[in-house]
C-alpha cells in the first residue's frame, strides 16, 4: 500500500463520519519529531483530520468509546483567516486568532500500536479524541520556546517546548496546509503534533499539561464498564 493508498482510505473515513453528522472542525500533526520520523522509518510528517465528535467537553475522556488510547500535550493553532497554498510559517503566525493549550488522545485499531507509517495515515494519523484550554492570544510569543510540564497523578512525567512541533509550531501547520488536499480554513483548529512521549490512559489516570504564559489543559480517563 502506498502513501497516497492511506490518504485515501483515510478520506474514506472521513466522509462516513460526514456522512454520519459529524463537522470537521480542524487537522492535527503526526509525526513532527525527527526521533518520531525515524522511528517509522520515514523523513516527513504525516496529517489528518479532527471533528467536532472528538472534542472532550468536560476533561473527562471515556475510555468506553476507544481501544488503547494515549494522551500527549501539543499547542493548538485557532485560524482567523483560510490558509491558501503555497503557505510560510510567517503566514500561518499571520493567520493565528489564538493559541490553545491542548491534550490531543491518540488511538489506534492496530493491536499494541504495532504500526507502519501508511497504517497510521490510513487510520486517521491516530486521532481519538482531543481536549481543549482556553484560548490564549499570541502576544508575540515564540512558540519554539514555549515551556510545557506534563504530570501524570501528580508526577512529573515529562518537560518540552514547542520546538519538538517540526522545529516550530507554525512550521507544522505550514506543512499540513501545503499537504492537504482539503483546505485549512478560518475557524479550524490545527492541532501541530505532540511535544513529549505520550502516556497510555487506564482507568483513573489523571493528566495536567502546564503551559508557561498560555495556561493548562487536564484529562481524567474514566471508564463505565
Amino acid at each position: 500500500m502506498t502513501i497516497d493508498d492511506a490518504y485515501a482510505i483515510q478520506a474514506a473515513g472521513i466522509e462516513m463520519r460526514l456522512e454520519a453528522g459529524e463537522s470537521i472542525i480542524g487537522g492535527r500533526l503526526g509525526f513532527t519529531s525527527v526521533a518520531m520520523q525515524r522511528a517509522m522509518g520515514v523523513d516527513h510528517p504525516n496529517d489528518g483530520w479532527l471533528t467536532d465528535a472528538m472534542i472532550v467537553h468536560d476533561e473527562v475522556v471515556a475510555l468506553d468509546q476507544l481501544i488503547h488510547p494515549k494522551v500527549e500535550p501539543e499547542i493548538a493553532i485557532l485560524l482567523a483567516d483560510d490558509l491558501t497554498p503555497p503557505v510560510s510559517a510567517a503566514e500561518v503566525a499571520a493567520a493565528t486568532a489564538a493559541i490553545i493549550p491542548c491534550l490531543e488522545v491518540v488511538d489506534s485499531r492496530c493491536e499494541r500500536f504495532q504500526v507502519t507509517a501508511v497504517d497510521n495515515i490510513a487510520d486517521n494519523s491516530s486521532a481519538g479524541m482531543v481536549v481543549f484550554g482556553d484560548p490564549h492570544p499570541l502576544d508575540g510569543i515564540d512558540l519554539r520556546l514555549l515551556g510545557v510540564v506534563v504530570t501524570v497523578d501528580g508526577e512529573l512525567h515529562a518537560t518540552a517546548a514547542g520546538s519538538a512541533a517540526l522545529e516550530h509550531p507554525f512550521a507544522a501547520v505550514a506543512w499540513m496546509a501545503n499537504h492537504t488536499d482539503h483546505q485549512l480554513k478560518r475557524g479550524h483548529i490545527v492541532v501541530s503534533g505532540g511535544l513529549t512521549a505520550p502516556v497510555d490512559l487506564v482507568h483513573g489516570t489523571h493528566i495536567t499539561a502546564e503551559f508557561d504564559r498560555i495556561g493548562s489543559v487536564n484529562a481524567h480517563a474514566q471508564r463505565k464498564r
